[in-house]
């Protein structure tokens, strides 16, 4: 009992060393297996962060080739409207990828765990119809280009026979055109004395206008009642008229002309002689030239003029 009582300081050291050494041993132990499955918790943590973040570009690689999927479907319905249109039939090559994009988009639609080889497989064939639809684009916008030009030329084509119709019907007017022959007008002045009435150049004594002529033959020309228009023109350019009781307006070169006073021929295509007609103006007439023009649909078929003095 003395002796164990009675150990030395360097017993007692080595016995705290060799304990602490065991605390210690124990410690690192632990802190190995801490760190072991500290370590593993933390390569799964990545493994798993790794994998969501691949499923997140997979669905968002997915969800972008669906949509341009859906769009291509509604673009491809649209083109294939416009070449039918066109009456172009589509070939069945490019109807074959459509089918194709169709059932496989339908498919991964309703598959939101689709594989990246699926994906893939939607974009390759998303491209091979893309590459079709720019194709029917192509034909679409080569067609429309030629639709054009031949609206273009239909148009033209009208144009031409309007123009042709046109001209045919002037040179129709022409060819029945009448023409008055023989176109005779005097100034006509009463004589007071005997009755009767004689002609006269001065301007004053002037009572009434005397017309006469005849219209010519024209087997082209349309029988029938022909009116003719009598436009007696003053000297200082205005049409003469007696207001309230004749005159008016007609139809020439596309304008409205005035007339003095207007007559019927009852026209058989030969050769007819047209009632004489006179013409007595309401107030005395100025010295000077008249011009006596005669009209007849549309055209001027008599011109004669009158100096009084």
């Amino acid at each position: 009992m003395e002796n164990a009582s009675m150990q030395s300081p360097n017993d007692q050291n080595r016995k705290s060393k060799a304990l602490l050494y065991t605390i210690i041993g124990v410690l690192l132990a632990l802190n190995a297996g801490l760190f072991y499955f500290w370590q593993k918790r933390a390569d799964h943590d990545i493994k798993t962060t790794a994998q969501n973040e691949s499923l997140k570009k997979d669905t968002a690689a997915l969800n972008r080739a669906l949509e341009q999927a859906e769009y291509l479907i509604t673009k491809y319905k649209r083109d294939s409207a416009a070449l039918n249109d066109n009456n172009k039939d589509l070939s069945k090559e490019v109807m074959n990828k459509k089918n194709e994009l169709v059932k496989l988009y339908a498919q991964l639609k309703n598959d939101k765990n689709a594989s990246s080889a699926q994906i893939k497989q939607l974009q390759e064939k998303i491209k091979e119809l893309m590459d079709q639809l720019a194709n029917l684009e192509k034909q679409n916008t080569e067609l429309k280009e030629v639709n054009a030009k031949l609206e273009s030329e239909n148009v033209e084509v009208i144009k031409r026979n309007k123009e042709l119709a046109s001209d045919r019907q002037k040179y129709k007017n022409i060819a029945q055109r009448l023409q008055a022959t023989g176109l005779k007008v005097e100034a006509l002045k009463k004589k007071w004395l005997s009755g009767k009435t004689g002609t006269t150049s001065k301007a004053k004594d002037v009572e009434a206008i005397r017309v006469s002529f005849s219209l010519a033959e024209n087997k082209v020309a349309e029988a029938g009642e022909k009116i003719v228009y009598v436009k007696i023109t003053g000297p200082e350019g205005v049409t003469l008229t007696n207001p309230g009781k004749e005159g008016g307006t007609f139809e020439y070169e596309n304008n409205e002309s005035k007339y003095t006073y207007k007559m019927s021929v009852l026209y058989e295509q030969d050769a007819k002689a047209a009632e004489v007609t006179k013409w007595s103006p309401n107030r005395d007439l100025k010295k000077g030239k008249y011009s006596i023009e005669l009209y007849c649909e549309g055209f001027k078929i008599g011109e004669q003029v009158l100096d009084l003095k």
